[in-house]
């Protein structure tokens, strides 16, 4: 009897293993997924039994995310940017999938509050403007004691989505600015080229004088300033969670989940310099992926994105969402 019973007794933990084992492998399932370092912040948050399902997930800007993407050499991309005419891959779907406000992080010793507007950044980065104490800063900026440095542009190299976004918010409100994806190619520019939001947020970092744009994530863990940008209600506001949401929440959602920006919007209290990053995925594809994906935007963004300082995707916008999600998998 004592036998037996350690016999049945083996047994029982035997199936208990096999079926944990079997458990641990499900969800074990790992998607691969790369592009938007804006978006790198919330994506490695959101990368472990998301939906049943683990990320690796690679910042290597939105451009490379949407090549990658197109070759089919990743489960699916992220990228902030739209594929221009002719590049884009067919049966595949845009995905609204975080949001967030893109800072202009500054290293100006002295200067922890600077109100700048879109034409002023414009020309900082043309080197119309050379000085940090030039005339035209101090005019907005009543009160700040401006050091009399060279200013240090950095932007991002490369095919950025961030960049695209940045040069798109110009175009709108800076004089004379062009935009055509990449920073470089958009204006005669001065200053230093960064690879990523990390890189560039580094370069500024170790550079006195120096300023650019990264998402708010990467800036705050740094322990950077940043300015406070003009909007179309006239106001100067920084960059947070509910300055960007108060922006995107007023932005013409396209059928295909794309997103018009007016950067002139006259909303109150909202930052004009913010975004949505896409998730890029095929149309009756991984179901995986599908899943990844649904639990992202019901789940892991609201309960991560804030912390991080990105903004989750509501209302409207989500229903939109979870409608393309529908036609994955």
């Amino acid at each position: 009897m004592k036998r037996s019973l350690v016999g049945i007794l083996a047994a029982v933990a035997l199936v208990g293993t096999i079926g944990l084992t079997g458990t641990a492998a499900s969800a074990a399932t790992t998607l691969k997924s790369s592009g938007s370092s804006f978006a790198n912040g919330i994506m490695q948050a959101c990368k472990t039994n998301v939906g049943g399902v683990d990320l690796t997930y690679t910042s290597t800007g939105s451009g490379t995310g949407r090549s990658q993407f197109a070759a089919k050499t990743t489960d699916f991309g992220m990228s902030d940017g739209l594929f221009t005419a002719g590049t884009q891959p067919a049966n595949f779907v845009y995905v609204p999938l975080v949001g967030g406000p893109v800072a202009i992080v500054l290293n100006v010793p002295g200067v922890k509050n600077l109100n700048l507007t879109g034409d002023l950044i414009g020309q900082l980065y043309t080197g119309k403007i050379t000085k940090w104490n030039d005339a035209q800063i101090a005019k907005i900026n009543k009160g700040v004691k401006l050091p009399a440095l060279a200013v240090q542009p950095v932007y991002r190299s490369g095919s950025s989505g961030t960049s695209e976004n940045f040069t798109n918010f110009l175009a709108q409100t800076a004089t004379g600015w062009k935009t055509n994806g990449t920073f470089a190619s958009a204006n005669t520019v001065v200053g230093t080229s960064a690879a990523t939001s990390t890189v560039l947020v580094t370069t500024v970092k170790s550079t006195s004088g120096a300023f650019g744009y990264a998402d708010l994530s990467d800036v705050a863990a740094a322990g950077l300033n940043f300015a406070a940008v003009l909007n179309g209600a006239k106001q100067y506001i920084k960059p947070d969670v509910r300055s960007a949401k108060a922006f995107l929440a007023v932005q013409r959602v396209n059928n295909n989940g794309t997103l018009t920006y007016d950067y002139k919007t006259p909303v109150r209290g909202a930052y004009p310099v913010s975004l949505i990053s896409y998730a890029l995925a095929f149309k009756n594809g991984n179901k995986d992926v599908q899943n990844y994906l649904k639990a992202f935007v019901n789940t892991c963004a609201p309960t991560e994105g804030a912390k991080l300082s990105y903004v989750a995707i509501d209302g409207k916008l989500k229903a939109k969402a979870l409608d393309l999600i529908d036609l994955i998998g």
